[in-house]
């Protein structure tokens, strides 16, 4: 995938794919503020599904099922997510997801075995025509070789910090690196760690791999490569909050749900 170019005041500048492929998202009762967050897109069968974190949809911890909420003690019935308005990269416009049907019932999807033990959930949505939105394994290069990022590797966190972003509604590019093996899943769960000093706000937010070198790109196969990368791109997983974020003398371990589990819940 190309950059994109913006023209902001007659002048172009180039910007990372990435960059808008992260969104900021209001976790609301009805219109009343509770919580922000991050979310992505990805895209399965021409159908389109919002990622973020159970706890962002839920208001609870997905551990102990605290609420999290302290101020209204609420929970939020729907999301309001600030994405780009078609035709225009820069400016954004407010779109409302709903949390619930006529019911009550949940419109997000869980993880089929370990359910909100796994902090990742997808909603089904359908984007308006007056809307665009960018996903985040589209703007990862095909086949950028079998390499596979590795324990004490770079990786960023794409998010919105305390609601603060880089100007025209971009993320925040938080690093960190991986500190668990990547090939263990922590606790029988496919869960990874990653040293970073994160901040609320950032959960959901997608995390990539990406590392300056020359790599072979193809659409079939490494090995017929028709051109060539200064990147190596991967992405790795969801990210759903720091251990021990209420006392920053713990660990400041993050935590990444491998990407996997976005398959594994959309399938059921």
């Amino acid at each position: 995938m190309n950059k994109f170019i913006v023209i902001m005041s007659e002048n172009s500048i180039v910007l990372d794919p990435l960059s808008y492929t992260s969104y900021y998202v209001e976790c609301c009762f009805n219109d009343v503020f509770l919580a922000s967050g991050t979310c992505f897109f990805v895209k399965r069968n021409d159908v389109d599904y919002l990622i973020t974190n159970w706890h962002i949809v839920s208001g609870q911890n997905n551990e102990t099922k605290e609420y999290l909420d302290k101020k209204h003690g609420a929970i939020p019935n729907n999301l309001k997510v600030h994405i780009f308005k078609n035709q225009s990269i820069v400016e954004r416009t407010i779109y409302t997801i709903p949390l619930y049907d006529e019911n009550d019932t949940p419109l997000w999807l869980e993880h089929p075995s370990f359910k909100e033990k796994v902090d990742v959930v997808a909603i089904k949505t359908t984007i308006p025509t007056d809307m665009l939105i960018n996903y985040v394994e589209e703007a990862i290069e095909p086949y950028n070789e079998e390499t596979k990022a590795n324990i004490k590797d770079d990786v960023y966190v794409l998010g919105f910090p305390f609601g603060i972003s880089e100007g025209e509604g971009f993320p925040i590019w938080k690093r960190a690196s991986i500190a668990s093996e990547p090939i263990i899943d922590i606790q029988d769960r496919p869960l990874m760690y990653i040293d970073t000093a994160s901040r609320s706000g950032m959960s959901g937010s997608p995390v990539i791999y990406k590392e300056r070198r020359s790599v072979a790109i193809s659409d079939t196969h490494p090995a017929k490569a028709t051109k060539f990368s200064r990147f190596f791109m991967e992405f790795i997983g969801v990210y759903s909050g720091r251990i021990g974020a209420d006392d920053e003398f713990k660990a400041q371990l993050g935590r990444v749900w491998k990407k996997r589990v976005i398959d594994e819940i959309i399938n059921g």
